[in-house]
């Protein structure tokens, strides 16, 4: 009885692993008989390409402070989420709105039009350039940041820090994208 049923418990197990082999055999000979066709390349390669990103799909973070005697300058960092991979143009796309009457305030952006990814592990940042005033007609007062993404949505927040900041009325001036951290990555979250 025991040679029976150890006989049925191999002869089970044989059956299980030639089913199994050939299911697999099938699926690869398959896998290979339509991976060379240029629908398959084109789907693949529709599938590998990231998407633009969204403003749920990142966080972007202040640092990297530095004032001379009449430049300052800070660090927006922007971070994907975790498994998060989409793309955005290499100008930044950022407006700034004046204390007050909230119309915009000059921006002048930097970039050659060009697609960039964001990824988790592969940040993004930009560097925001001004004078300060020598006058006060010269003056211009900025509170608030919006940040925008290819799909149309932002987010905003104040200027580097709360309350109102005097820049030259000239405004402000923004680098292109680049890859890797910024100068104060992380010191502030947004």
């Amino acid at each position: 009885m025991r040679l029976n049923s150890r006989a049925a418990a191999v002869a089970a197990a044989v059956a299980a692993l030639l089913l199994s082999g050939t299911a697999v055999a099938s699926a690869t000979i398959g896998d290979r008989a339509t991976a060379g066709t240029p629908a398959a390349a084109r789907t693949s390669a529709e599938q590998a390409k990231p998407r633009p990103c969204t403003i749920d799909d990142v966080s972007f973070h202040f640092g990297g402070y530095t004032a001379g005697l009449s430049k300052r300058r800070f660090d927006l960092t922007l971070l994907a989420h975790d498994g998060v991979v989409c793309t955005l143009t290499d100008t930044p796309l950022i407006t700034l709105r004046k204390a007050g009457d909230g119309t915009p305030a000059p921006v002048t952006v930097n970039g050659r039009g060009g697609t960039l990814v964001l990824r988790p592990d592969s940040p993004l940042h930009t560097t925001a350039i001004y004078n300060i005033p020598d006058s006060p007609e010269h003056t211009l007062a900025v509170n608030a940041l919006k940040l925008s993404m290819p799909d149309g949505s932002s987010r905003s927040t104040y200027f580097y820090a709360p309350g109102d900041t005097d820049v030259y009325q000239a405004g402000v001036s923004f680098t292109s994208w680049t890859t890797g951290l910024g100068l104060g990555q992380g010191e502030e979250a947004f």
